[in-house]
């Protein structure tokens, strides 16, 4: 893997330090109940693995790739839909929300576009990607339904979003959340593995 290809990767972990350290700092670990939180440590997790262990591109390797990026631009779709206009001015001018929100899925899925071989993703692939969302989804709510554990400054406590509040909005309206959550899910995922088949898209990743 060349100087050049780390660059972007570089450039994410980077993002990605900023964004968590400023949310996390000082003794915020309440914020790790958020889907937010947890797909950009996946994110820093995984870019900066490829940063130090350079890894051999691979069929496997870029099905994982997949996995990550649908997490991240799940975290900025519902964000961009959902929450942003619940935001005030303060929250929304924050350093780590521009840094988790925008400059990280933006920049995670340009180096997607850019160095991502075409051809790897199998039809069913995006499918196997919801267990991600699904696993979050599954522990906010035990957490919140079960346990009732609190959520500092969090208006929806103890949930970590509104959609999931299932005391104040049922199961009825979680299932429309889920439901419709789930289908932009999908559809990016799909639309991703589409795009992967496009004959220009990926073309730099055999280059690097």
């Amino acid at each position: 893997m060349s100087q050049r290809r780390l660059i972007l990767p570089s450039l994410i972990v980077l993002t990605e330090l900023v964004g968590l350290t400023f949310n996390l700092y000082p003794n915020k670990w309440h914020q790790l109940t958020y889907y937010t939180l947890l797909s950009n440590i996946l994110v820093l997790a995984f870019f900066a693995w490829l940063v130090l262990a350079r890894p051999t591109p691979s069929a496997s390797l870029t099905r994982i790739k997949g996995a990550v990026t649908t997490a991240i631009l799940l975290t900025f779709f519902v964000y961009l839909v959902l929450l942003m206009p619940t935001a005030t001015h303060e929250q929304f001018w924050r350093v780590q929300n521009f840094a988790l929100h925008f400059i990280a899925p933006i920049l995670v899925i340009l180096d997607w576009l850019l160095y991502d071989a075409k051809g790897h993703y199998r039809w069913f692939e995006p499918l196997t990607w919801t267990v991600l969302p699904l696993i979050y989804m599954t522990f906010a709510l035990i957490r919140g339904a079960v346990f009732h554990l609190p959520i500092p400054n969090e208006k929806a406590s103890p949930y970590p979003y509104f959609f999931l509040n299932i005391d104040r909005i049922g199961w009825w309206g979680l299932s429309k959340y889920f439901v419709a959550i789930l289908a932009v899910f999908l559809l990016l995922a799909y639309g991703m593995l589409a795009l992967k088949r496009a004959p220009k898209v990926g073309r730099f990743h055999e280059k690097h």
